[in-house]
């Protein structure tokens, strides 16, 4: 059974403020009010993750089936809304899901552990979500900021070179950064 996740306070002002200034810039670049929802709600699931990540090194597996659900849901009002580019959207969410969790159920093999299972569900899942367009903007902005907080918290000695951290986080500001810069 998981346990009930507990979140500050001012975590919802922060999520909030954050989801607020990404909404204007979305309508800034013309999407739609469907992908608005679908990357807000996609924003939402992955602040509670991270921070459920970095406090207790899992990742609900619960909230990546919601996240799931949720998308297949869209997945059917945007092919509703745009009947013409129903099996590009489709496709585009398959082929993301697939780069995501494939890409780092590769590199789970291949660290022989060192990237768990949950990162793999969680990229596949955020996959599903930004598509295959974006996903690998997504990978790459998260490694590189995973890298530049590792190397600074070694040079402060604040971890040791073996030592694990929680990857979400760094999945959440990929995933920020990607939608930011309209990747």
């Amino acid at each position: 059974m998981e346990q009930k996740i507990k979140l500050p306070k001012g975590f919802f002002v922060f999520a909030g403020i954050l989801a607020a200034g990404l909404t204007a810039e979305f309508c800034l670049f013309s999407y739609g009010v469907l992908k608005i929802i679908r990357y807000l709600i996609l924003l939402a699931a992955l602040f509670v993750i991270a921070w459920t990540d970095w406090h207790e090194k899992r990742i609900p597996n619960r909230i990546l089936l919601l996240l799931l659900e949720i998308r297949g849901i869209l997945l059917l009002l945007e092919w509703a809304a745009y009947p013409k580019y129903g099996f590009s959207l489709l496709l585009s969410a398959l082929l993301g899901l697939l780069l995501g969790g494939g890409m780092f159920l590769l590199a789970s093999g291949i660290s022989r552990g060192g990237i768990g299972m949950g990162d793999v569900k969680l990229l596949a899942a955020v996959g599903s979500y930004m598509g295959s367009g974006s996903i690998l903007a997504v990978i790459f902005l998260a490694v590189t900021a995973s890298a530049v907080y590792s190397i600074v918290m070694l040079i402060l000695k604040k971890i040791k070179l073996k030592e694990e951290i929680p990857f979400a986080p760094f999945i959440l500001i990929g995933t920020i950064l990607t939608m930011a810069l309209g990747m």
